[in-house]
């Protein structure tokens, strides 16, 4: 007898269904990079704040009012530059956890199987999202992708293995099925010569009687 099997076929992940999730990666790291890079990027938001404030302000001197913030900022910068730097670090560290978190928290909600082969992986996401310096780099945003591959590649050969052995059980059926058939054929043929036999010897019976 073939071993049951479940009738449903595995399911399978796409990249498709993973485009949500890698979107919330990209915004994570880019969070993680603008606060890496908040030494530079701190007094560049300072600037834009100020010009916008001022021009909503005296929107005549746009131009002196932009000038004077980038200037304003610039030197800011340079003078806090130490302060500004450790916000910084301080910030991507706290960002890259509370994003591993937020998506760790997706990916048990919505694909708990991604853990099956990836979870090193992933905690190896949060070990360099903590790491200063590190963090900098895009990095949740290509485990999670080369998670999502592994695991992509993995369900697709599980599908194509369950449609291979489904196909074998189908054909094994249908060739336990025309056996059937041919056994009942067998069978009816001789009901059939038993049928005449017990017919004819009873014609010549009577015949003889």
């Amino acid at each position: 007898m073939p071993q049951k099997r479940s009738s449903q076929p595995p399911e399978v992940m796409t990249l498709s269904k993973a485009m949500p999730v890698l979107a919330v990666c990209v915004i994570i790291d880019a969070l993680r990079l603008m606060f890496e890079m908040f030494w530079f990027f701190g007094p560049a938001i300072a600037a834009l704040y100020c010009t916008v404030k001022a021009d909503s302000v005296v929107g005549a001197l746009g131009g002196l009012t932009a000038g004077v913030c980038g200037i304003a900022a610039g030197a800011a910068g340079i003078v806090a530059v130490p302060a500004i730097e450790a916000f910084g670090v301080v910030m991507a560290t706290a960002t890259g956890f509370a994003g591993w978190l937020f998506v760790g928290f997706i990916l048990m909600r919505v694909n708990q199987r991604i853990f099956k082969e990836n979870a090193v992986w992933f905690a190896g996401s949060l070990l360099l999202g903590m790491t200063p310096l590190l963090n900098a780099l895009p990095a949740m945003t290509v485990i999670v992708w080369k998670m999502y591959n592994n695991q992509i590649k993995i369900e697709k050969a599980a599908l194509k293995k369950y449609e291979e052995e489904h196909a074998a059980e189908l054909l094994q059926e249908q060739r336990r099925q025309v056996l059937i058939q041919s056994q009942v054929a067998e069978q009816m043929q001789v009901v059939q010569r038993e049928a005449a036999n017990d017919a004819e010897y009873t014609q010549k019976i009577e015949k003889a009687a």
